[in-house]
């Protein structure tokens, strides 16, 4: 019994030492409560902090929403506020406005949009609008335009490669528009003139661009076609005979040990506009009369057989072609080269030549 009683007064400790090892010490879950009720709170005071972050981030974007709102109101000239308005010079390119021409006045504006009126909107233009005012932009041409015929002179020089070329096309105005666009690509152009006929005169134009985006030349004019009636447009340029197998390109041959050069034509399906401006697409039909100009040593062909030809005393030689007949421009085709030909007429009347090299 005492030693029991010494045991209990010292506080449990004289418990033998089986129970003493089999009893282990539990830790205090109200301390572990506690940790995990902080890392909560913790969270939950983050969480608001980040939503009252991201409100008022909402809010700051609402306000400059309204004030770019607010920037597209109606402006002083009629149009909107970071637009150009109809007429304006703001949709018309910097190049436009560089390349002035004997024909246009200077001392008037330069077009950059459709001559027709419009009511000012406090609404953003819609894409048709805008088409209307850049015409240039798209991959398909308007349709306000159809050509009816051509008249192309070209001058080939085969020593270096080049060729002058002047194209009259008759169009017809299927509805009204201050903008000519057709195609062309990798030609330079020198003079444009748009004239309606003897009587009325010439139509003055403000300036033109190419926009190699669309291969595509504009022409702005300083008043506006009008619709159901016939213009003539004249276009002087020059390009190279290209060394690709694409639209007035050069080829080559040996014969006895010499090199000798040709030119011909692949203009389908959309490389006529290498050659020279037109409407290159194969919607637009129109009748062809051609014309080439080329040294005495070659000789040219084309769909079409030669009516006349004119010698010059410098040793140069102008062919000039029948017209025609309603054709897509892919369809035409010329050449110049000096192969030799054998010619014939089948029992129906139908000349037929066969061209080849002379190799003895």
């Amino acid at each position: 019994m005492g030693e029991n009683d010494a045991a209990l007064r010292a506080g449990g400790r004289g418990l033998s030492d089986p129970w003493t090892d089999s009893v282990g010490v539990r830790p205090r879950t109200t301390e572990r409560h506690i940790t995990v009720h902080k890392r909560l709170v913790l969270a939950f005071a983050v969480s608001i902090v980040a939503l009252l972050a991201v409100t008022m981030l909402a809010v700051l974007l609402s306000l400059r929403f309204d004030e770019c709102g607010a920037s597209a109101a109606p402006g002083a000239d009629g149009g909107l506020a970071g637009f150009p308005a109809r007429g304006g010079n703001g949709s018309l390119p910097g190049s436009a406005r560089r390349n002035h021409q004997a024909g246009g006045d200077s001392s008037q504006p330069e077009a950059g949009g459709e001559a027709t009126p419009g009511t000012p909107s406090a609404q953003p233009p819609s894409e048709e609008e805008r088409e209307q005012w850049q015409p240039w932009t798209q991959l398909r041409l308007s349709g306000h335009l159809k050509p009816l015929h051509y008249n192309l002179m070209l001058t080939a020089f085969m020593e270096n490669f080049t060729f002058s070329g002047e194209v009259n096309v008759e169009i017809a105005c299927r509805n009204a528009t201050r903008y000519v666009v057709l195609h062309a690509s990798r030609v330079a152009v020198e003079k444009v003139q748009v004239a309606e006929d003897r009587v009325a005169g010439a139509v003055p134009v403000a300036g033109f661009f190419l926009y190699p985006q669309t291969q595509v030349l504009v022409v702005v004019l300083n008043r506006t076609l009008d619709a159901q009636r016939n213009y003539n447009l004249k276009i002087i340029y020059n390009a190279l005979i290209e060394n690709e197998l694409l639209g007035f390109f050069r080829s080559s041959y040996v014969l006895h040990g010499e090199r000798r050069f040709l030119g011909v034509t692949q203009f389908s399906p959309t490389h006529a506009r290498k050659a020279f401006p037109c409407f290159d697409e194969p919607i637009y039909k129109a009748t062809f009369k051609i014309s080439i100009k080329h040294q005495a040593t070659y000789l040219s062909l084309s769909n079409m057989p030669v009516e006349t030809s004119v010698f010059e005393e410098d040793g140069w030689v102008t062919d000039h072609f029948s017209q025609t007949p309603l054709m897509s421009t892919y369809y035409l085709a010329w050449a110049i080269c000096n192969f030799t030909y054998r010619e014939t007429t089948t029992k129906s009347g139908v000349a037929v030549s066969i061209l080849s090299l002379k190799i003895f």
